[in-house]
């Protein structure tokens, strides 16, 4: 049954990880324009990066915070701010540490229906790439926060 889990758990981060590469190039803005998305997009943006560590594959200061650019100049300068050892709080060595976590999860936690990722008509791909990136790293550290409990 644990073997099964496993390989299980193995495929699924072999499918997650086969299908974010693509996802995970590199965006290159038209001119000097910033991207403009959609207020929630920004606003996930913001939380997982202030709440949860978040730190984009992408350039995010191509993209227009809109009324939301104040938090996250505030954030930016806190981090400034900081001291090294809180700098170090979220590292990718971290993140790997919290994959056997994953990987424990039941069989039932893993099934469910699929939800069908947000799309805004228009967006510009950068916006839609940044979603499905947040979206993503959201639902493991909320997934993780559950397995944990």
């Amino acid at each position: 049954m644990r073997k099964q889990l496993m390989t299980l758990a193995a495929a699924a981060i072999l499918a997650l990880t086969v299908l974010a590469i693509p996802s995970a190039q590199p965006i290159h803005a038209q001119g000097d324009q910033p991207i403009v998305c959609d207020s929630t997009l920004i606003t996930l943006l913001y939380v997982a990066e202030h709440d949860y560590g978040f730190h984009s594959m992408m350039d995010v200061s191509k993209f227009d915070k809109g009324q939301f650019a104040p938090l996250f100049d505030a954030m930016m300068k806190g981090m400034m701010e900081s001291t090294p050892e809180a700098m170090m709080d979220s590292t990718p060595e971290m993140m790997m540490e919290s994959t056997p976590a994953m990987m424990e999860s039941t069989p039932e936690a893993m099934m469910g229906t699929e939800l069908r990722a947000g799309a805004v008509a228009g967006e510009p791909e950068a916006c839609t790439q940044l979603r499905a990136e947040v979206e993503g790293y959201l639902s493991a550290k909320f997934s993780e926060g559950m397995m944990m409990k």
